[in-house]
């Protein structure tokens, strides 16, 4: 009964600071009629909504609200993230992750993709003729071309790296934070996966 108490005042305190009206009123009566003000006027914008039509269309309408309770979150902020979730919207940040880990996925294939071609190539032309310039030549150009990847790899690693930092910023949670990548784990990945 307390914390219903204490809601009730909250709501009391807050309709006098939009009024700015000052106590003149015995603390109970003041607290009722300005319950009661405030009600109206909560009741007053639902009617003028409806009359808009507002609540026409409504894709949940006829439909029972998925509620999952966490006991660690404002009811507010749980209500909000709820609404949205049924309506199929998440929050920027799990939007953001989702991208992050998408984009790492197709680095990863992408890098993977050319050191399959880099071994294939090299596998090919170790098995020509190593006197031969032609040969030479191109294990040059296979060489160039896969540091050229190496590159273009980095770069790519270091923009991912900014959107991770950005990322962890904005998170809610500790737990929620992503590790940055590092050029080297994710060679020697494709090579473990290679071996496998």
């Amino acid at each position: 009964m307390s914390e219903e108490r204490e809601e009730k005042r909250r709501r009391v305190s807050w309709w006098r600071r939009i009024t700015g009206r000052a106590r003149s009123q015995p603390e109970e009566e003041d607290e009722e009629h300005a319950l009661e003000e405030w009600e109206d006027l909560v009741e007053q914008r639902i009617q003028e909504a409806m009359r808009r039509g507002d609540f026409d269309n409504l894709s949940l309408k006829g439909k029972p609200l998925w509620v999952k309770h966490n006991p660690l979150v404002d009811p507010a902020v749980e209500l909000a993230h709820n609404l949205l979730a049924g309506q199929g919207f998440a929050p920027g940040w799990i939007e953001e992750r989702k991208s992050i880990l998408a984009d790492i996925n197709i680095l990863r294939e992408r890098i993977h993709r050319a050191w399959h071609w880099y071994m294939r190539r090299l596998e090919v032309l170790h098995a020509r003729d190593q006197d031969d310039p032609a040969v030479v030549e191109e294990l040059r150009w296979t060489e160039a071309r896969w540091q050229q990847y190496l590159v273009e790899f980095e770069a790519a690693v270091v923009e991912i790296n900014r959107r991770i930092d950005t990322y962890n910023l904005t998170v809610p949670l500790v737990r929620f934070q992503m590790f940055r990548l590092r050029v080297d784990d994710e060679l020697q990945r494709i090579i473990r996966v290679d071996k496998e």
